[in-house]
């Protein structure tokens, strides 16, 4: 089933209600974010993996603020105007060399192969990164990124989400083994490990960031 844009996941008040049960924590974080708050797929799926790509290895209001270097140089961030874009707007909006080879690739791959995102759709969660992680630029995370906020999928652990880390040792009260005890703490929130991540995320970030 395809989830339309702006759309609350059909399973996210379900997914609430499991993890107030089965953690103290989250439940409280979850009664302190506002209800109107909540996953949603704002974009197309290049738009989901550009935007993870800007935002790689930076802070979100860097990312934000090359964001809109972007779009006034060359419009709307989709593969036509990213392919036929100069490397050197591309540059002076803020961009990395690499990053700007990453997005150019993204934009042939998306020109050539009109199919690519919705195929992934077919693909199970680990299937998704393997071939996700196979294109030049993409991480684990990256790919990842695109399950939570392009595919909505309800069981995704980012550990390599440095925000989500910090928040966990945060909320938690974490230092040794934090990793081993975030894997454990986790583990009770399956099959929505996901909204669990989005509700920790809010600890640091209250404005919800969309990729």
């Amino acid at each position: 089933m395809i989830i339309k844009k702006y759309n609350k996941p059909q399973y996210w008040e379900e997914a609430k209600a499991f993890l107030i049960e089965n953690d103290r924590v989250l439940m409280k974080i979850i009664a302190e974010t506002d209800d109107n708050k909540y996953l949603q797929r704002t974009c197309t799926g290049f738009e989901t993996l550009a935007n993870a790509i800007i935002g790689q290895q930076i802070s979100i209001l860097a990312a934000n603020s090359i964001t809109e270097k972007i779009k006034k140089n060359i419009g709307k961030i989709n593969r036509g105007n990213i392919n036929s874009a100069s490397t050197a707007k591309l540059k002076n909006s803020g961009l990395s060399h690499r990053k700007v080879l990453y997005l150019k690739d993204l934009a042939k791959l998306a020109c050539n192969k009109p199919n690519y995102f919705s195929n992934l759709n077919k693909l199970d969660d680990d299937h998704v990164i393997s071939e996700l992680c196979k294109l030049y630029g993409i991480g684990e995370w990256t790919a990842q990124m695109y399950l939570i906020f392009q595919m909505l999928r309800p069981n995704i652990l980012p550990m390599g989400d440095v925000g989500f880390i910090n928040s966990m040792k945060k909320v938690y009260n974490l230092s040794q083994d934090a990793e081993k005890r975030i894997i454990k703490i986790t583990s009770n929130w399956n099959p929505y490990i996901t909204v669990g991540v989005w509700y920790i995320w809010r600890v640091t970030d209250p404005e919800v960031v969309q990729y």
